[in-house]
Order: C-alpha cells, then structure tokens, then sequence
C-alpha cells in the first residue's frame, strides 16, 4: 500500500525568477514544448463534500484522537470525505506555447472554443478567462496553454474538466514562472481560483462567482493516482487541507475492474437542465431542516463505502453507491435526467449506477457480480457511437496520476509531491 499524504498550501514562498518576456524567448526557442498530461477520475459515495460550502455548514472535528495506524479510521467517521480513484484512459493533454502577440495570454481548447481566448495585461472577470487569469496571476503575458480535442467517452460533464484545466494551468506556470509550487499548494490554488474567479450577475442584479463548483477531488485524484479516501480537515492545515490514504493497493485493481465500470450513454439532459442548476439546488438544501439532514447523512455513507471499498466487499459498496444516489435524486430529481436506459438496465441486471458530478455524461456502475458489470458493458458495445461519446470504459486504475513531458528540456522543476505521513 502507498503511503498517507497530507495535501495542503504549506510552505515557502519563494520569488518568480522568470518574467513573461524570459518565458516567451524560451518557449520559442523550445525543440519540445512542456506538456502535462491529466487523467480524469470517478467518484461515488462522498461526491461534493468537498466544495467549501460543505466546510463551512456540515465540517465536523474528528470525534475521537486521530489514529493513522487504525487501519479502518475510525476516528474520521462523521468527518467530510471524498474517496476517488484516477482512470487509466486516454490522457488530457495541455501544453505550453508562445502567444501569438507577446502583450496578450492566450487559452485554446478546441472541444469549447472557436479560435483562442486572448486577453492582453488586464484580465477581465468572466469565467471563460479562468486560465489567461492564471497566467497573468505569475505574469505570463506572452504564453499560451492549449488543450488537445478530449477523447470522446469524456464529453458531457461529471469528470472535472474545468478541474483538470485549472491545474494544468497552475502546473505550468508555476514551473514557467519558476516560482515551483509544491503539487500540494497546486492542488489548493487552483481549487481556490475555480471557486472564486468570475463574476455573475443575474436577472435580478444578483452577484456571484466562480467558474464551477467544485472542490478539488478531480485533482487530488490525477496528482496522486490509484484509489484514494481523501478525509477533508480544513481546520488544522488551512482551506481545501486533506489527508489521503490507498484504499486500494495495486495488486487490487484486477479486482476491482470486475465490479466496476464507467458507462456514457450519449445523451444529454432535457433542455433548460444543468450542472450550475442542480448544484444550486443541492447548495439551497443547506437553507432548511430536511435538506441540512440529508445533506449531514452524507459523511457516514461515505465512510461505510471507504471501508466497503478497503475491504473488498463489493455487494456492500453497490447497495451504498445506490443510497447516495437516491439520497441526491431526492434532493434533486434532474440529477437523473437522462439517466432512463442505464437505470433500467442496471436494474435488469441487478447492478447500482451513480452519475458523476452533477449528472449527466459519465456514469460508475457498480455490481457485486462480475456478470453483471459484462452485460452493461456488452450492451454498451454494440451501440457504441464516438461522437456523442455513447460507450463503456473498463475501471483501469491509473497508479503513477500526472505525466510531465518537455520540463527537464527546458529546465523546469517538476512540482513536489504532497508531504508523506
């Protein structure tokens, strides 16, 4: 089993020894230019607790003394957590390049934009500039980070995409900039700015921020790779602070690809439904008794399914995937939108399902039988469409998490690991 880590935004400040013209000239002058490649993660049981609404409204302190040596954790029972695995897929690929002017920074992600974003010096606070603000947050006018077309079973939302895009950018500026964040301080920043950065004004003159909600398990989970319980203690190492541990060692991940699956249907909601929509509506639970009562269910659910998935206990893990789902569906029913076939199938075959994210695009099914996850995917074979994305994904566990390609070429630090516990 890998060793526990705590991720948080400890330590030195170190000054920016790279200005954005020096950055430019070397990027030019690159015969390889740095790339990172993400790769996206599954959640289940334990999806949102992270968001700093959570933090704010259903964090409570460990009941009894934190004991890392208890293998079943028991002392985090109660505490907010977001178990996650990262999925050996098909990379997200981002890389740095010169701007085509060397005032303005540029953002380019083919599967959302027609030509580049281009912003010069100020940056203005809509949401679509959230990485030209990145860079111009480690003064990177002249630089340009581009995404690579996403592969098909990733379309549709659920799997952290803006997430994964924060992060890169943070990586690579960071080591552009050569400021070296740690991937700790990474991790925080950037699940930081994606909260905060942008500005919203309704109908009605209401005002409020942030590219998505979200709280930064998609990069905990490409950072670290395998299959990690993240328990969330804000208080004692500062916001978005976590300690992780392998639920999963790589010798299980045979086994686990027996019981799991990921599944796209190809369809999307019914109109005027969306992710900011349900997110909202699961947020507003917060404001009265019942919701504040299902939403405070959470965290024990999603210890019994940590534990269900140390232990290997698959039928377990099912009938708690499907607790949280129903509990979320009750809170919001468009949660399910568009979710009829796999749901019907799934009951078919005596299998839970559990839409990523806010719903929508990639599921997780899980069984207790190996036959059973077979018949979703044999079923999802034989329609397969790439451009809607409709397809199965086999659950391959990605143990190593983040790649780095042209950093040492040029001189640029990889950023350093979350400390060890």
């Amino acid at each position: 089993m890998q060793q526990m880590r705590l991720w948080s935004a400890k330590g030195e400040l170190k000054s920016v020894r790279r200005t954005g013209p020096e950055v430019r000239e070397l990027l030019l002058a690159a015969r390889k230019l740095p790339e990172v490649h993400l790769y996206p993660r599954s959640d289940g049981p334990g999806s949102s607790q992270d968001l700093s609404q959570f933090a704010a409204m259903g964090h409570r302190l460990p009941a009894t003394r934190v004991d890392f040596s208890d293998p079943a954790w028991v002392w985090s029972r109660g505490c907010l957590r977001t178990p996650g695995a990262c999925i050996d897929g098909e990379p997200i690929i981002f890389r740095a390049r010169p701007s085509e002017g060397p005032l303005a920074t540029e953002y380019y992600a083919p599967d959302f934009h027609a030509a580049p974003l281009k912003q010069r010096q100020l940056v203005v606070g809509r949401s679509e500039f959230f990485v030209n603000n990145i860079l111009h947050q480690f003064g990177l006018e002249g630089v340009r980070i581009d995404a690579d077309p996403m592969p098909a079973i990733y379309r549709g939302t659920g799997l952290g995409g803006s997430n994964l895009a924060h992060l890169a950018a943070m990586i690579l500026g960071s080591a552009l900039a050569g400021v070296d964040l740690s991937q700790g301080q990474i991790y925080v920043s950037a699940t930081q700015l994606e909260n905060q950065f942008g500005v919203h004004v309704n109908d009605r003159a209401e005002v409020s921020y942030g590219v998505s909600l979200t709280g930064g398990q998609e990069a905990l989970a490409t950072l670290q790779g395998g299959f990690y319980d993240n328990v969330h203690l804000p208080w004692f190492n500062g916001p978005f602070s976590v300690v992780s541990r392998p639920l999963l060692s790589v010798v299980d991940y045979a086994a686990a690809r027996q019981h799991l699956l990921l599944v796209n249907v190809g369809r999307r909601r019914a109109p005027g439904v969306s992710s900011s929509a349900i997110n909202n509506i699961w947020m507003a639970g917060w404001r009265d008794p019942e919701g504040a009562a299902r939403h405070a269910e959470k965290p024990l659910l999603a210890y019994r399914a940590a534990e269900a998935l140390r232990l290997q206990d698959w039928a377990l893990y099912a009938e708690l995937v499907g607790d949280y789902r129903r509990l979320r569906a009750h809170m919001c029913p468009d949660y399910l939108a568009g979710q009829d076939e796999l749901a019907q199938l799934c009951h078919d075959v005596h299998a839970e399902f559990f839409p990523l994210g806010a719903g929508t695009g990639t599921c997780l099914v899980v069984a207790a039988q190996a036959d059973s996850i077979s018949e979703v995917a044999d079923h999802f074979a034989a329609s397969v469409d790439a451009h809607s994305g409709r397809m199965a994904l086999p659950f391959a566990i990605r143990d190593k998490g983040v790649e780095f390609f042209g950093f040492s070429e040029n001189g640029l630090q990889l950023p350093a690991e979350a400390e060890l516990l």
